[in-house]
């Protein structure tokens, strides 16, 4: 057994959606993200844009630092079939920890459905909340020391 220390990077959640092309539409459309790249049902991987001109499976998008990995219900039963039977949304919440939370909330707030509105929270924070088009939740939020 090795001693070597480990280091954590980062992590991409990888969320399941019902149509990974309807979902990019909405991250980018509402939610200002851009497609990095997206594979299709013949497992080909396409990039940026040009993807969203297929239907896809699979797909990355991001926004500055932000990465989310989108796949679709069907490929990724096939992938880990404990998913086979449970409903898509979730029961954990994204955190995004961003600058000009307020901007970003008055560009945005009348295009998506808005959980909580833009709120101060306990620990100092300007905060809003959205559920996405899948029903995931998705926190907002720019801390007062950032």
């Amino acid at each position: 057994m090795s001693n070597m220390k480990t280091t954590m990077k980062k992590i991409t959640p990888n969320i399941m959606v019902e149509d990974v092309n309807a979902t990019i539409n909405y991250y980018k459309n509402n939610l200002e993200f851009q497609i990095v790249i997206g594979v299709d049902e013949q497992k080909e991987v396409k990039m940026g844009d040009s993807a969203t001109e297929i239907t896809l499976t699979w797909a990355m998008i991001k926004k500055d630092n932000v990465e989310i990995m989108l796949q679709r219900k069907d490929s990724l039963i096939v992938e880990l079939p404990a998913f086979k039977g449970l409903e898509i949304g979730g029961t954990f919440t994204l955190y995004i920890s961003m600058q000009n939370v307020k901007s970003f909330y008055e560009r945005i707030k009348n295009k998506v459905e808005i959980v909580k509105d833009m709120h101060k929270t306990f620990y100092g924070a300007d905060e809003f909340v959205i559920k996405d088009l899948n029903g995931y939740i998705i926190y907002f939020a720019e801390a007062q020391n950032e």
